[in-house]
């Protein structure tokens, strides 16, 4: 057999790989979004002022090479845009006279067990710089970002990454911002991308017809010896490069990233930073998973009945728990599986009537049973909303933690290695962590959740001890506790502190509560109201709404810290007919994601000195609790600072 029959043998078996994974993804997508899924990469071959995308210049670059017209898609049109039938009885009339866009691929969890309901679709809209010109591109930006629009308004969460074949060939992934990981990871990121993609329409990377073991001199041997009009013809593919070892330069950058990652998905990043670290451990003797994944296809030893067993998701997870278990770490072992379960998003305590998920679900009741979990453990997990507050901290806990320890077991062994991460991108990434991590006094911490939304309370309930020194001591709990026992209280306690507004206002900066939860008030609580803190989630939920820290924009990062908002309490706490200013509360936020809460007259001036007297008095509001001697409290507080503020409560 020569060469060009050996690599045709191989792209057989790669388009049958590439199918089948097309199939899952089909299967595992509810049933509305599907036809959105077809439809997606017609509306980047075309461009019509009937259809979403349609940019209005003729500069516009658009087409899919290798793009064809099947009967699902056709099917697809016709259901999602009724009203322009007529526009598809003559497909001619839209068709593109040159196609511009190289490849359409996806890359991430979709086609996979990982995929659930609330995956998002990351695609690489692939284009030669060479025929795509910068004038082209920035409309083709354009054009992304309306059928990305488009798709929102369906449901589907899609990122289009305009992706340079030249640049990736070079692993140039461009700055950290955002989605996009920069210098911090860039081979890693090649290697992901090799190791997960799925075209959906165009160009394959040619590294798919490459055996797992071949150097960059035999890679480009092979790709020349491919001969136009033969089988397999070099116009069915894309150079993005060979991939034959990692770079252990990267793995610094590469653990920052997912730490930063993991305020978002925590068990995606609790998988990904232990790759990176099995990787670290493995990087003399074992070649990248990508390679493996590939090996694995190529030799076309399971038929297609049994192509599920060539998961990327499953593969990497196998590789883990060989690892950590030859190491006889179960702890880690236990939440490396939990964090798989719950990516996946099964719930095999449920019974489903969708055969579509039956692939996934074979395989995840393979885990389970291999993994030993009774039926009692797995309905727990499966209702893991439900879970009381301190068991959500508790596996919060361990999942950060495990973040953490996995950053500084790699830093310890890559010490004095010279990283490829630029400083720029360190500086955004590590002001992240510093902003979402670290301690400082008088922060408002961010609660380090593996939780989102589900830690939201409907209603929360205050209470107030006073101790020896007649200061008291202030706790929040979730739900109704007005009457509740000592240990369901211990269950469900949120924070202390030795004042209400604190609890507040780190409660909405959390997300745990907001202006529609109810607040149930103990004794002991005077003079402090309902309506007080009613009024005071009102207006924290205004000034300081809850961010995400992975989002900070670049250039924020980037300069200096400044203040953005600022909210001044008096007298909260004290009696209603003290005429006079006896506390005061100053809760401000920077362009760094902080929130600060300190006490005080003197916690304005470093204000002060930032702002000025008229920035703060524009930028500042004033809270002041209603009673008969608010006004005479407003005029002793600008007789003592010289602010007149203009926002008051």
């Amino acid at each position: 057999m020569n060469i060009q029959q050996n690599l045709a043998i191989r792209l057989l078996r790669v388009l049958r790989y590439n199918k089948a994974r097309h199939e899952r993804a089909l299967a595992l997508l509810p049933e509305n979004k599907r036809p959105i899924f077809h439809v997606l990469p017609f509306l980047l071959h075309v461009n019509h002022p009937a259809l979403p995308g349609f940019v209005a210049d003729d500069d516009v670059a658009f087409g899919l090479t290798n793009y064809s017209l099947r009967e699902s898609v056709v099917n697809s049109l016709k259901s999602v845009f009724p009203q322009q039938l007529s526009l598809f009885d003559d497909f001619r009339q839209l068709w593109p006279k040159q196609r511009l866009i190289d490849s359409l691929v996806l890359m991430g969890s979709v086609g996979t067990i990982a995929q659930s309901d609330d995956s998002d679709f990351d695609y690489w809209v692939c284009i030669d710089p060479q025929v795509v010109k910068p004038n082209a591109r920035k409309l083709l930006q354009q054009k992304l970002q309306l059928v990305e629009q488009w798709a929102a308004q369906h449901d589907m969460e899609v990122h289009f990454f305009l992706s340079d074949i030249d640049k990736i060939r070079r692993n140039d992934f461009g700055e950290a911002d955002g989605e996009s990981s920069g210098s911090a990871q860039a081979v890693f990121l090649k290697a992901e991308f090799y190791t997960t993609n799925l075209v959906v329409a165009g160009k394959l990377p040619f590294w798919w017809l490459m055996p797992d073991k071949v150097n960059d001199k035999q890679y480009q041997e092979l790709m020349n010896s491919l001969k136009p009009g033969e089988p397999p013809d070099p116009k069915l593919f894309m150079d993005f490069g060979n991939l034959q070892e990692m770079d252990s330069r990267e793995l610094f950058g590469a653990a920052i990233w997912q730490i930063v990652k993991g305020m978002d998905s925590p068990f995606k990043s609790v998988l990904k930073m232990a790759k990176l670290e099995v990787f670290l451990e493995n990087i003399q003797h074992k070649q990248p998973l990508c390679n493996l994944l590939k090996k694995y296809v190529h030799t076309g030893a399971n038929p297609l009945a049994h192509q599920e067993y060539v998961d990327p998701y499953a593969l990497m997870f196998d590789e883990l728990i060989a690892h950590y278990q030859q190491q006889d770490n179960q702890q880690v072992v236990q939440l490396l599986q939990l964090s798989l379960y719950l990516k996946c998003g099964c719930t095999l305590s449920q019974e489903t009537g969708d055969k579509h998920h039956s692939f996934k679900r074979e395989m995840i009741s393979r885990y389970v049973w291999e993994w030993g979990w009774s039926a009692d453990k797995l309905r727990k997990i499966d209702n893991i909303a439900s879970w009381n507050f301190s068991e959500k901290s508790l596996l919060s806990r361990q999942v950060h933690a495990f973040l953490i320890n996995c950053y500084r077991r790699m830093s310890s062994r890559i010490a004095g290695q010279k990283q490829t991460v630029s400083q720029e991108d360190m500086t955004v990434i590590g002001r992240k962590l510093d902003t979402f991590y670290s301690k400082k006094t008088d922060k408002v911490e961010y609660l380090r959740s593996v939780f989102d939304d589900e830690l939201y309370c409907r209603t929360v309930s205050i209470k107030a001890d006073p101790d020896t020194m007649l200061k008291r001591n202030w706790s929040m709990y979730a739900g109704d506790q007005i009457s509740a026992k000592a240990s369901t209280l211990r269950n469900e306690h949120l924070k202390s502190s030795d004042n209400p507004i604190d609890l507040v206002v780190w409660a909405v900066w959390n997300r745990i509560m907001d202006s529609q939860t109810r607040i149930q008030l103990d004794y002991h609580t005077e003079p402090v109201t309902e309506e007080d803190l009613y009024k005071l989630v009102s207006k924290a939920e205004a000034l300081f709404p809850p961010l995400r820290v992975s989002e900070l924009p670049r250039q924020a990062l980037l300069s200096p810290a400044k203040v953005i908002s600022c909210l001044v309490v008096l007298n909260f706490e004290s009696r209603r007919l003290k005429p006079e200013v006896d506390t005061v509360r100053v809760i401000y936020s920077n362009s760094w994601g902080e929130l600060y809460s300190q006490s005080g007259m003197q916690a304005l001036e470093p204000l002060r000195t930032e702002l000025g007297n008229d920035g703060l008095v524009r930028l500042a509001h004033l809270l002041v609790p209603d009673g008969s001697h608010k006004q005479r409290l407003y005029d002793n507080f600008v007789m003592r600072t010289g602010l007149e503020f203009r926002h008051i409560v």
